[in-house]
């Protein structure tokens, strides 16, 4: 949940700087414009000191929108941005604030076109920042509340009117910021759902439900891509079949809740075996294959030994007694690519079969052969021909 609401808050932080160029464009237009409108009645050099800032603000602001698009920032970075947003957000404001009342003109006219210019000013910043609702309040009540005091002091009923009208407008663009980032959230929230159902949904789909290993269906795919990438890069790839022995002693005696338990040890114990790069499956009910990308044989072969170790180290009290297994293991390479899925799967199956008449419990390895048989222990062609 908490991860949920990182990324939502990172979501969040996307849409404001993505609008935000434009937003700081129009808010240097409109200075401009604000600054030829009192020109007359206003200082030449206050009004030139008031557009420096606003320029190195937005400028400031403007870089480090690009320094946060190249940085695509992970969701827990995002309170450490969003603090540099607000400063900056703030800062704009009360230059806005403090311009609009250092310079506030001595003319109704003039004043009730200022006023429209910050309600103007205030609403745009409502549609940027409004994903965060503090973010805009660090805008707009900086920039408009000297304006009302300035409206405030100019005394007369039009004057005070100009600035209950201003704190009714700042209100109603407020609320519309409470539902506006409502509605916000509520939709990333959604699409938050919704990608965690999809991914549980891919999950259950491509996983084995007993032991959470990946199932054949998903490691037929992913062997298809590894053998044509072997076979376009003419590099090494290995399979390990491992068929466990003993299990069906374990299922008679202790029944299927203790051969579950087995299960689930082994497939624990699989990937502490692997390289990052290495994939396990079950792929039947006491038979599991690992892929071995970039592996020649004589690595295969170490860690096939490094799995059975780990199987035959396997132990489970239960009811009393104590359930133990070992496992039949088969290595099959090629060497560059040269051979297919399919006829690696074959090696794969007599290695494994090798080792089980052999007098199990061993690891048996052999390149990949096209003439070779099946021993008829695993349906390799049915499984290689599912996708």
């Amino acid at each position: 949940m908490e991860q949920d609401q990182d990324w939502i808050a990172n979501e969040k932080l996307r849409l404001i700087n993505a609008n935000l160029p434009m937003a700081l464009s129009m808010s240097l237009a409109a200075a401009c414009v604000q600054a030829a409108l009192v020109s007359r009645s206003a200082s030449t050099r206050g009004l030139a000191l008031w557009l420096s800032f606003s320029a190195v603000i937005a400028l400031l602001r403007y870089l480090h929108q690009r320094q946060f698009t190249a940085r695509a920032p992970a969701a827990s970075d995002t309170s450490a941005w969003r603090r540099t947003l607000d400063a900056g957000t703030a800062l704009s404001g009360l230059c806005w604030g403090l311009g609009s009342a250092l310079l506030y003109p001595p003319d109704l006219p003039h004043q009730v076109y200022v006023a429209f210019v910050m309600a103007g000013i205030s609403a745009a910043a409502m549609t940027t920042y409004a994903a965060f609702r503090r973010t805009y309040f660090l805008f707009a009540l900086p920039a408009n509340l000297p304006l009302v005091i300035s409206e405030t002091l100019g005394g007369g009923s039009i004057h005070y009117s100009m600035a209950v009208l201003s704190l009714m407008f700042l209100a109603v663009v407020g609320r519309a910021a409470f539902a506006l980032e409502s509605m916000i959230s509520h939709s990333l929230d959604l699409r938050a759902q919704n990608a965690e159902l999809t991914k549980a949904l891919h999950h259950e789909a491509t996983h084995d439900p007993l032991v959470d290993l990946i199932n054949y269906r998903e490691f037929n795919q992913r062997l298809r891509a590894v053998a044509a990438a072997a076979a376009a890069q003419r590099q090494p790839y290995a399979l390990i079949f491992i068929d466990l022995d003993f299990f069906k002693a374990v299922n008679d005696t202790g029944g299927h809740a203790a051969g579950d338990e087995i299960l689930r040890g082994v497939a624990h114990a699989l990937p502490t075996q692997l390289r990052s790069t290495d994939t396990a499956a079950r792929v039947g009910g006491d038979e599991f294959v690992v892929m071995l990308p970039l592996c020649p044989a004589e690595r295969a072969a170490q860690i096939a030994a490094n799995i059975l170790a780990a199987i035959q180290k396997l132990s489970l009290p239960w009811d009393g007694r104590e359930f133990r297994v070992g496992a039949s293991i088969g290595v099959a390479y090629t060497e560059a690519g040269e051979f297919d899925a399919a006829t690696v799967l074959r090696a794969a199956d007599a290695a494994c079969y090798t080792a089980k008449k052999n007098g199990r419990n061993r690891v048996e390895v052999r390149d990949a052969d096209p003439q070779l048989e099946l021993s008829g222990r695993f349906a390799i062609s049915e499984f290689s021909s599912r996708g």
